[in-house]
């Protein structure tokens, strides 16, 4: 039977909300030609149910008992079957493309061994957070003339902060770790430490865009115990590689100061500088420096181990206390300068309303000398008024005479009417006898 081009390796551990979207993510890619390798680390929750409950045939399932994710991981990487090895960790998403993009890279250019890709930040629920394009956060306020920004060289972007963040960003030819060996026993930074590995000795390649989705969330989180553990392997790490890596192959072609200038502002400790130098002193000087990640790393009771992890712990908790201080001295700035800024806007209106007072009482004044001059017009009015009344009814009075006058006036004249009436009909009789007489004497005859 053909092998697979591609083996997926998801080390699962206690992730039953996540493992399914993560399985799917992978069976969803637009290339097809690959296996799923799901180990199971002995998780105590129901991830073997959800995780076996999903039926395709490219699925191979194994369950152990809990040996850590580097040594899940390296588990799967030697069952893998495929020509390329790509880690999913069961809380993260892959884009449907990422296969199809990350494949044609190393397939077009055969000195090409790993690809990597921006990564899409997301929460519990699956939102999203934000970007993170390369190592760009790891430059923020530096600049070029005093550190390597702008070198793009990624083992001084590597130096600089872990920005490839996480095995489920690596896709690599099955050869790379016949050639370097697998992931150290690192409970934190085995992926930092195979990538600076990986880098050093290989081409790798960066697509400047998000091919998968990093899953933060509560379970992936720590406290200061566990970060400073992290710090300490951080720093474990680095030591290993100043010690046994030559710094000249991949320093840019400066004089020796200012690439010590140029290191000193780009080299990203997280806190661990101290034990760094301790540890470089003496390997250095007792010629220990190939065995000192192996011999700390498996002895977890190393004195050192535990006095640089308890210096990093005391450090990491006055920092806290620190950033709790200033955080606090932060918010009592913010309510005095709300309290200046309330003050201020109360004296402006303080003086904005005198000013309105000022003039609203001129006003006042104005309205007061109206009101007495209206009030002085309105006495004379009313004398005038008074006087204008008194005539009214004395005229009144007269035209109730007169009006009376009228009346008996015109009583007068109808009677004086009436009697002309009379008059001119006894004429007219009288008139009408007299003309007729002649008549009346012949008719008599």
């Amino acid at each position: 039977m053909k092998n697979p081009k591609i083996s997926v390796i998801i080390p699962l551990y206690n992730h039953e909300k996540y493992i399914q979207e993560a399985v799917h993510s992978v069976l969803e890619q637009t290339i097809s030609d690959f296996e799923l390798i799901i180990i199971n680390d002995g998780s105590s929750d129901r991830s073997e149910e959800v995780a076996t409950s999903i039926q395709d045939k490219r699925i191979r399932y194994f369950a152990q008992e809990n040996r850590g994710a580097p040594n899940t991981i390296n588990r799967g990487i030697e069952l893998a079957k495929g020509e390329y090895i790509s880690i999913l960790n069961s809380d993260d998403v892959y884009y449907p493309t990422r296969f199809e993009e990350f494949l044609k890279i190393p397939e077009g250019d055969n000195s090409i061994s790993a690809v990597f890709s921006h990564i899409a930040f997301i929460d519990g629920q699956g939102k999203f957070i934000r970007h993170k394009k390369g190592a760009e956060d790891n430059w923020i306020d530096k600049k070029p003339e005093t550190s390597f920004k702008g070198e793009n060289n990624i083992i001084l972007d590597l130096l600089a902060g872990n920005f490839l963040i996480t095995t489920s960003n690596l896709f690599c030819r099955k050869n790379v770790f016949q050639d370097i060996g697998l992931f150290q026993n690192l409970k934190y930074a085995h992926d930092y430490e195979f990538f600076l590995r990986l880098c050093y000795h290989f081409k790798v390649h960066i697509v400047d865009k998000p091919l998968f989705k990093y899953r933060i969330h509560s379970e992936n989180t720590y406290g200061i115990e566990n970060k400073a553990e992290a710090d300490f392997e951080v720093g474990l790490v680095l030591s290993n590689f100043f010690l046994n890596y030559d710094l000249k192959k991949i320093l840019p072609d400066n004089d020796i100061y200012t690439n010590v200038a140029k290191f000193f502002n780009s080299i990203n400790t997280f806190h661990s500088e101290k034990m760094v130098l301790t540890l470089v002193v003496f390997a250095l000087n007792f010629k220990i420096h190939t065995e000192i990640l192996k011999d700390l790393t498996e002895n977890s009771e190393s004195l050192f181990r535990k006095t640089s992890i308890d210096y990093l712990k005391n450090y990491l908790d006055v920092w806290k206390e620190s950033q709790e201080v200033w955080k606090e001295s932060q918010e009592a700035w913010k309510q005095w300068q709300e309290a200046e800024d309330k003050a201020t806007k109360w004296w402006k209106h303080s003086k904005k309303s005198l000013r309105k007072l000022e003039e609203t009482s001129q006003r006042l004044i104005k309205t007061n000398k109206k009101l007495s001059d209206m009030t002085e017009e309105a006495n004379k009015w009313r004398l005038s008024s008074a006087d204008a009344l008194e005539k009214l009814e004395e005229t009144n009075f007269r035209l109730i005479d007169v009006d009376k006058k009228v009346s008996e006036t015109n009583e007068r004249l109808i009677e004086i009417t009436q009697q002309m009436q009379s008059l001119l009909n006894s004429l007219s009789y009288r008139l009408g006898r007299f003309l007729t007489w002649p008549m009346r004497k012949l008719l008599n005859k």
